[in-house]
C-alpha cells in the first residue's frame, strides 16, 4: 500500500463528501450512489482513472498506478460514497428537522406532542430564531441565482444535534467495517463465494507491469461495452433530437395480458408485465450460479401472485406505511433473520476463533471446518465489539431502555450482514430493505406495551439509521475487500484507511448538505424518499396516541417501564405468523438446496420477496439465466468462458453509458447555472 494511493484515496473521499449532495440535491442528476454498483464511483474509474493510467504509463512507467493502488482508491471511494449520501449523512438533517415543520401544520401531531417526546439532543434547536432556523431550512435563504454566505447558516442550532448523531452513526459504521474484515475471510476463502461485482472490478485492473486490465484486449469485451454504451448514448441524445434519432427500446409493455393474471396485478406485480432490460443485471445473472439467477427471475412473480390471492381475501400485505406494523415488514424480517442465522452457523468456527483472538484467549488448533483462531482478524473483531457496544450505550443515553437498545442494535447488525451477503453471493446490487425496527416492535409487543414515548425514540432512530441500510458502508466495503484480496493487498490494512475515508466523508458531507439546504431549501433539494420517510413517525405516533387514548390506556402505557411492559404485551398474531412462515420457508429452501443438487431455488429470493427491487431485476435475471443455460448446454465450459468477457463488457458499457449523462449534467450546470432537463 503506497503513500500516493492513500493520499489520492483521501482526496477523493473529501471531494465526494463535498460534492455528493450538491450533485444529488442541487443539480438533481441521477443519484451519485444509486445502488451497490454506483455509477458515480465506477463511471469515473472506467472513463477517467483507467485511461489516465494508460497515458501516465506511456509518459513514465513509474507514474502509472498498479492494481493494488487502484484497489485501495476504489475501497476508499466506495465507502466514502456511501457515507456521504444515503448510507450515513443524508438522512440526518431531514429526519430531525422536518418533523418540527410538519408538527406546525398537522393538528394530530401537535395533539400527540410528537416532537416533545424526543430528547432535545436528537433535534436541531429552533427556539431562538425559528424563522431562520426552521423556515430558512424548509424554503431556503437564497434569492434567485444568488447564493448565501456560509456564515448565514445558523450552525449553532445544529451543533447539539450533530454531537449526538454523528458519533452514533460513525461508531456503527466502524463496527460494520471491522466486522466486514472478519466475515470476508470466511466468505472468500472458506465458503468460496463468487463476489461477482468484485470479480468484475478486478478484471479491469492492470496486471503486473500493465496500465489496464488484459480484458480490454478481448474483442468480445469491446463489442459488449461499445454496443451497450452506444445504446445508452443514443437513447440519451434522443431526449434532445427525438425527431432525428430512433431510441432503442429497453422496456416492453405486456400489460394487456394482465387481464389473464388478475392476482398478479392485485399483488403489486403490474411492473412485471412491463419488463426492462438492465444490462448490468443480465451480465451478473450470467456470472453467478444458475439457481440464484433462476430464483431472482421467477420468485418475484410467485410472491406477487400469492400477495394478489391474499388481497382477494382481504389480506393486504403492505397496508400502512413503512414504519407501521404490516405483513411485508414481518416477512422481510423472517427472510433476513433466517439467512443471518445460516451465515452465523456456516462460519461459526471462524467467528468463534476470531472472537477468542480478539479477547486475548488461548488459541485453538484449526479444524477441518475452517476453525481455529484468526489473529489477523483480532483487531477488526475488537473494533466491531467496541463500536457496537458504544452504539448501544449511546442509545441508552437518550432514554432507550436496554432490551430495546439490544433489539435495535441486533437488527442493524442483521440487516447489514444480510445485504453484504447478498452482494457477495449473488451480485444483486439493487437491494431495498423494508426492515424498520419501530413497526416491527409495535407488531411484536403491541401499542400499550411499547408506548408512544419509547416508540417516538425508536421511530426517530429508525428514520436515520434504517432509512437506506442497503446503502450502508458495509456492503460496499465487502466488495472492495475482495478486490484488495485478489490484488494481493492486505484487507486489514485497507480497512484502516476505509475508516478514515468514512470519517472524512461524513465530516465534510454533513456541513455541505446543511449549507445547500439553507441556500436552496430542503423542499427543493430534498430526497423524495427521505422527505416522505420523515412524515411516517408523526403519522404513526398520532395514530397510536389516539388509539390508546380512546381505549383509556394512554397513561398506563406512558408509565410502563422495563419488566412492567411484559404484562401489557399484545402481539399482532397474524403478523407474527407471517414472520414465522417466511422464516421457516427460508430455512427449508436453504436446507433443500444443500441436500439436493437438483433443487432450483436459492434462499436469497426471500430477501427481495415481491418488493420493487426484485420486480425490477426479475426479467434481466431470467434473461441472463436463459442465456447461460443455452451457452452451457450447447457450448459447454469453453463457450461459457468465451462469452464471459462479453458479459463484463455489458457491465462496463452500462456503467459508462449511464455515467456520461451524469457528467454532461454537471458540465451543463457549471456553464449555465441551470439544472439539466
Amino acid at each position: 500500500m503506497t503513500l500516493r494511493a492513500v493520499i489520492l484515496g483521501l482526496l477523493i473521499s473529501v471531494g465526494i463528501g463535498a460534492c455528493a449532495f450538491f450533485h444529488d440535491g442541487v443539480i438533481r442528476g441521477r443519484h451519485f450512489v444509486n445502488d451497490l454498483l454506483p455509477i458515480g464511483i465506477y463511471g469515473p474509474l472506467i472513463l477517467m482513472l483507467l485511461p489516465a493510467n494508460v497515458l501516465l504509463r506511456r509518459i513514465r512507467k513509474s507514474w502509472a498506478l498498479n492494481a493494488r493502488e487502484i484497489a485501495v482508491i476504489l475501497l476508499m471511494a466506495l465507502v466514502a460514497g456511501s457515507a456521504a449520501t444515503r448510507g450515513l449523512s443524508t438522512p440526518v438533517s431531514s429526519s430531525t428537522m422536518l418533523p418540527k415543520h410538519y408538527q406546525r401544520v398537522r393538528p394530530g401531531w401537535k395533539k400527540a406532542g410528537v416532537v416533545e417526546m424526543l430528547p432535545e439532543r436528537m433535534l436541531p434547536d429552533t427556539e431562538k430564531n425559528e424563522s431562520v432556523v426552521l423556515d430558512g431550512y424548509v424554503t431556503g435563504l437564497g434569492e434567485g441565482q444568488k447564493h448565501i454566505s456560509p456564515l448565514e447558516v445558523p450552525w449553532g442550532s445544529w451543533v447539539r444535534m450533530l454531537l449526538f448523531w454523528l458519533p452514533l452513526l460513525l461508531t456503527l459504521a466502524c463496527a460494520a467495517l471491522g466486522l466486514g474484515v472478519v466475515i470476508h475471510r470466511q466468505w472468500a476463502r472458506h465458503e468460496q463465494l463468487p463476489y461477482p461485482t468484485a470479480a468484475f472490478a478486478h478484471s479491469l485492473l492492470p496486471p503486473e507491469g500493465g496500465a489496464a486490465g488484459s480484458i480490454f484486449g478481448s474483442r468480445y469485451f469491446r463489442f459488449g461495452a461499445i454496443l451497450v454504451g452506444v445504446i445508452h448514448l443514443n437513447n440519451y441524445l434522443c431526449r434532445f433530437w427525438g425527431s432525428v434519432l430512433i431510441p432503442v427500446q429497453l422496456r416492453f409493455d405486456f400489460s394487456a395480458i394482465g387481464e389473464l393474471f388478475p392476482a398478479l396485478g392485485a399483488g403489486g406485480g403490474t411492473s412485471l408485465l412491463q419488463p426492462q432490460i438492465l444490462f448490468a443485471v443480465l451480465a451478473i445473472a450470467y456470472l453467478v450460479s444458475s439457481d440464484v439467477s433462476f430464483s431472482m427471475g421467477t420468485m418475484p412473480c410467485v410472491f406477487s401472485w400469492i400477495a394478489g390471492l391474499l388481497a382477494g381475501y382481504g389480506v393486504v400485505l403492505g397496508a400502512g406505511n413503512h414504519l407501521s406494523p404490516n405483513a411485508n415488514s414481518f416477512m422481510y424480517l423472517g427472510g433476513y433473520l433466517a439467512i443471518f442465522l445460516m451465515v452465523l452457523y456456516t462460519g461459526r468456527h471462524h467467528y468463534w476463533g476470531s472472537l477468542r483472538a480478539a479477547l486475548f484467549l488461548r488459541p485453538r488448533p484449526p479444524n477441518g471446518s475452517g476453525g481455529g483462531d484468526a489473529p489477523a482478524e483480532a483487531w477488526p473483531m475488537r473494533l466491531f465489539l467496541v463500536g457496537i457496544a458504544l452504539f448501544a450505550i449511546q442509545l441508552l443515553v437518550v432514554g432507550v431502555e436496554w432490551p430495546v437498545a439490544i433489539y435495535f442494535t441486533a437488527l442493524a447488525l442483521i440487516t447489514y450482514v444480510v445485504v453484504s451477503r447478498v452482494i457477495a453471493e449473488t451480485g444483486a446490487f439493487y437491494v431495498g430493505s423494508q426492515i424498520f425496527p419501530g413497526g416491527l416492535l409495535w407488531g411484536f409487543m403491541g401499542a400499550m406495551a411499547i408506548g408512544p414515548q419509547m416508540m417516538a425514540l425508536v421511530f426517530c432512530l429508525s428514520t436515520v439509521v434504517f432509512a437506506t441500510p442497503a446503502w450502508s458502508p458495509m456492503p460496499f466495503a465487502i466488495q472492495a475487500y475482495r478486490v484488495l484480496d485478489l490484488t494481493g493487498e492486505r484487507v486489514s490494512r485497507g480497512a484502516r484507511w476505509a475508516l478514515v475515508a468514512v470519517v472524512l466523508a461524513v465530516v465534510v458531507a454533513v456541513p455541505s448538505m446543511i449549507y445547500w439546504q439553507y441556500d436552496r431549501g430542503a423542499v427543493a433539494t430534498g430526497d423524495p424518499w427521505l422527505m416522505k420517510l420523515a412524515q411516517f413517525p408523526g403519522e404513526n405516533l398520532a395514530k397510536m396516541h389516539d388509539q390508546l387514548d380512546a381505549q383509556g390506556a394512554l397513561e398506563t402505557s406512558l408509565e410502563a417501564r422495563g419488566v412492567a411492559r411484559l404484562s401489557l404485551l399484545r402481539p399482532d398474531w397474524p403478523l407474527v405468523m407471517a414472520f414465522a412462515i417466511i422464516f421457516g420457508l427460508t430455512l427449508l429452501t436453504a436446507f433443500l438446496r444443500l441436500r439436493f443438487a437438483w433443487w432450483p431455488l436459492h434462499p436469497v429470493a426471500f430477501v427481495f420477496l415481491h418488493g420493487h427491487q426484485g420486480r425490477m431485476m426479475a426479467f434481466s435475471f431470467l434473461l441472463g439465466w436463459a442465456i447461460k443455460s443455452c451457452v452451457t448446454r450447447y457450448g459447454g465450459t469453453e463457450l461459457y468462458k468465451k462469452v464471459r468477457p462479453l458479459m463484463i463488457g455489458l457491465i462496463v458499457g452500462d456503467l459508462a453509458g449511464r455515467f456520461l449523462p451524469m457528467l454532461t449534467g454537471i458540465i451543463f450546470y457549471a456553464i449555465t447555472g441551470e439544472r439539466p432537463s
